[in-house]
C-alpha cells in the first residue's frame, strides 16, 4: 500500500453536483478520437464477470528472503543484482530513512545516501516520506515523495523523484504544481508510462497528470466515484479506525500501468478496480466531462494492500482481509495462489522480469494509523518471495 493519509467520506456539499459512477454521456458535437470512443462503450457496460479458477492446491510456496525488527516496509523493487531498495513512509511511525538500501549480506543503508534522508537537509532537497516506488527497465527509479512528516505536518510540496539506480544518484526532482493539489491533498501512488507520470491523490481524490517532457501538469477526475473510497477497509472482520477512533476512509492509493503503457490500473485500498486508457489521460483536447465518464470497472476486488503486474499483464493483488495473494490475467481468469496467516496486511509487492514476486508483509493495521495511535506490530516483518514461473497456469 502507498499513502495512508487521514480521509472521510465525502459529504454532500463535498460531493456537489458529483456525476453517477457510469452516466449516460452527451458530449459536444465534434468527432470523438477512437480510443475515447471504446472506452465510453466500455464504461457504459457493465464490467465483464472474470473466470475464476480453483485455488492453486497446494498453495504457491512462500520463501522468506528478509525481516525486519525496527522498520514496517511498505513497498519494494529488487535491482537486477538482487539488492532491495525498501520503501518506509514516515507515517509508519517506525525509524530510519523513508527509503533504504538492502544489501545481499542483510545490511541497510540510507538511500540514495543519507543526505537524501537527513532531516536536517533542507526539505527540498531531501525524501521527507517516501510514498511509493517504480523501477522502470532502463535501471531509472521513480520516488513520489508526499512531503509529509510522521506527524501528518506538510513539510514540503511534494515531489517525484528520479534516481539512476546505476549510479545510486538523483537526476531529476519535479516539484507538484500547488495548483493541480487541493487543501487536505496527499499524493499517495505513481506509475509512469507513455512519457508522463500518473500520481493518485488520496487525500482529495484526483489524479495528477505530468508531462515528462514539457514539465506540464493537469489535474484530473476530482473526486471521481472511481478514486473515492465508498466502504471501510476490513481485516480479519474488524473494520479499520484512524487514530482517534473513527472508521478509517483512504480514497485511491493503488495503482499500476500495463506493460505496454496502454492501461492505467486504479483503485481504493478498499476496491473496487478500475481501468482507464492512457491515450484519454495524455490527450490534453479530451474535455474534463468527457473523461469522467472513461473509467471502466475492472474487477470488484477485495480490500488490497497493494498490486503489481507481470511482464505477460498478469496482476498480482494482496488481499489484506483474508491474507492471500491473487493473480487475475490479461485473459480475466482470477485465482487465489495462497492463502496463509503470516501473510498479516500484505503490502505492495514487486515482480521481475523472470517472475519473482516479492511481497512485504506490513501488519498496517497494528501501526498506530490503524491502531488507534498505538504500534502493536509483531517483530519480526518479513518479505517473502515466490516463483511464479514456477506456478501451473490457470485453469479455466
Amino acid at each position: 500500500m502507498a499513502a495512508i493519509p487521514p480521509g472521510r467520506l465525502p459529504s454532500a456539499a463535498d460531493r456537489g453536483d458529483m456525476a453517477p459512477m457510469f452516466r449516460t454521456l452527451s458530449l459536444p458535437f465534434r468527432v470523438m478520437p477512437a480510443a475515447l470512443a471504446v472506452s465510453i462503450l466500455s464504461a457504459a457496460m457493465p464490467a465483464l464477470a472474470a473466470k475464476p479458477a480453483p485455488p492453486l492446491d497446494p498453495s504457491a510456496p512462500l520463501v522468506s528472503v528478509a525481516e525486519s525488527t525496527t522498520q514496517v516496509w511498505t513497498a519494494l523493487v529488487v535491482l537486477p543484482d538482487g539488492r532491495m531498495i525498501l520503501d518506509i513512509p514516515a507515517w509508519t511511525g517506525t525509524p530510519g530513512p523513508t527509503l533504504a538500501l538492502r544489501d545481499a549480506d542483510g545490511t541497510t543503508h540510507p538511500y540514495p545516501d543519507a543526505e537524501w534522508n537527513d532531516s536536517a537537509t533542507a526539505p527540498e532537497k531531501r525524501l521527507v516520506s517516501a510514498e511509493s516506488l517504480q523501477l522502470t527497465d532502463d535501471g531509472t527509479l521513480w520516488v513520489l515523495d508526499s512531503g509529509f512528516d510522521n506527524a501528518d505536518h506538510a513539510v514540503t510540496t511534494p515531489k517525484l523523484v528520479r534516481i539512476d539506480t546505476q549510479t545510486g544518484t538523483v537526476t531529476r526532482t519535479l516539484t507538484i504544481d500547488p495548483t493541480v493539489l487541493r487543501p487536505g491533498s496527499h499524493v499517495a501512488g505513481v506509475r509512469v508510462g507513455k512519457g508522463h507520470a500518473f500520481i493518485l491523490d488520496s487525500g482529495v481524490p484526483g489524479l495528477i497528470v505530468i508531462d515528462l517532457e514539457h514539465g506540464t501538469q493537469r489535474r484530473l477526475l476530482d473526486h471521481h466515484p472511481s478514486l473515492t473510497a465508498q466502504h471501510p477497509i476490513t481485516v480479519d472482520g474488524r473494520v479499520m479506525q484512524d487514530t482517534t477512533g473513527h472508521t478509517a476512509i483512504v480514497h485511491a492509493t493503488e495503482i499500476e500501468i500495463s506493460p505496454d503503457g496502454q492501461w492505467l490500473y486504479y483503485q481504493p485500498p478498499c476496491g473496487p478496480l478500475y481501468r482507464l486508457g492512457t491515450d484519454l489521460l495524455t490527450d490534453t483536447t479530451i474535455t474534463s466531462f468527457e473523461l469522467d465518464d472513461s473509467p471502466t470497472l475492472w474487477y470488484k476486488t477485495p480490500p488490497l494492500g497493494g498490486m503489481t503486474v507481470a511482464r505477460d499483464g498478469t496482476l498480482y493483488f494482496d488481499d489484506v482481509s483474508t491474507g492471500s495473494i491473487f493473480r487475475f490475467t490479461a485473459g480475466r481468469i482470477y485465482q487465489r495462489i495462497v492463502v496463509d496467516p503470516r501473510l498479516r496486511w500484505p503490502a505492495t509487492p514487486t515482480i521481475t522480469a523472470t517472475g519473482q514476486l516479492y511481497i512485504p508483509t506490513a501488519q498496517l493495521d497494528r501501526t498506530p494509523r490503524f491502531n488507534h495511535g498505538q504500534m502493536a506490530v509483531q517483530w519480526p516483518l518479513t518479505i517473502y518471495r515466490i516463483d511464479t514461473a514456477a506456478l501451473p497456469a490457470p485453469v479455466r
